[in-house]
């Protein structure tokens, strides 16, 4: 629960990007002439507050559109955190799912189910992209569309693989490569993904790579924006998990991602976040 509560607390860009490509996408959603008989289904919702605040508001227009959607996480605590907070939504319900593993039988029978698919930030931790996307496919109806926002590269996963080099941090990042996103180092993730889509049965696609930005205001906030997302935190001792942190910093200082203040006081220091972030829209 803490960690779900964190997350909701840390997660500025997600959901400063998510409302920035809802704005820009929504007009492209295509909508059942007969109200009420759409569903959505959001994958990697996380705490849900991306999904309830601005995904069903600004994709979802007026309430009686959806007549169902059904948020997934892979983590149990992240769903029960998001069903307890979202409990009086009644539409709204939270299940657990691994996009990137083979449906389960409960999974199959749903499959064609879903008018739409959305998932924001949530793709570049699934190895196994082709299955992700063949699961989305075949979740998605006949004429079924989705909306799929995750990064191709970001600093986060270069400072992971310089930490797990060190011995002090090895032993309980022995798995990092799992927490990397597959398009970390790729020169042309748009090809990788549209062969991707191709491979799977989109027919009609459209994929933008798009390069952004987003600073951390202070020590304080990269420190939560870290520990919020951070997979190897939990299997540090809690003495072990500030150090961690401070030598996380220390990398980003390295890495010239630290901005120069005018004073020594990191409370005014800012962060800089670059990053390339994928955004698919399909239609099945």
């Amino acid at each position: 629960m803490n960690k779900a509560n964190l997350y909701q607390q840390a997660n500025g860009v997600q959901r400063r990007d998510a409302m920035e490509i809802l704005k820009e996408y929504a007009p492209l959603v295509s909508w059942s002439d007969r109200g009420g008989e759409d569903s959505l289904l959001d994958i990697g919702c996380g705490s849900g507050d991306v999904l309830v605040d601005l995904v069903l508001p600004l994709l979802g227009g007026e309430a009686t559109v959806l007549n169902r959607v059904l948020a997934t996480d892979i983590s149990d605590q992240m769903v029960r955190y998001a069903r307890e907070t979202y409990k009086h939504l009644k539409t709204v319900s939270f299940e657990t799912l691994d996009i990137g593993s083979v449906l389960n039988a409960d999974w199959l029978a749903r499959c064609g189910q879903f008018s739409h698919v959305t998932s924001f930030y949530c793709l570049h931790w699934v190895q196994s992209q082709h299955a992700a996307f063949s699961n989305i496919h075949r979740l998605l109806k006949p004429g079924g569309e989705c909306l799929l926002v995750f990064l191709a590269n970001n600093p986060i996963f270069d400072i992971y693989n310089q930490l797990s080099r060190s011995p002090k941090w090895s032993k309980y990042m022995y798995d990092v490569e799992k927490y990397i996103s597959p398009y970390q180092y790729s020169e042309n993730p748009a090809s990788e993904i549209e062969d991707l889509l191709c491979t799977v049965g989109f027919q009609q696609y459209q994929i933008q790579v798009r390069d952004k930005l987003y600073v951390y205001e202070g020590l304080d906030n990269l420190k939560r924006a870290v520990l919020a997302v951070n997979p190897f935190s939990e299997r540090m001792p809690p003495e072990l998990q500030d150090k961690f942190l401070h030598d996380y910093v220390a990398v980003v200082r390295q890495m010239y991602l630290a901005k120069a203040c005018t004073d020594e006081n990191d409370c005014n220091l800012q962060f800089i976040s670059p990053y390339k972030l994928v955004i698919v829209y399909a239609k099945k």
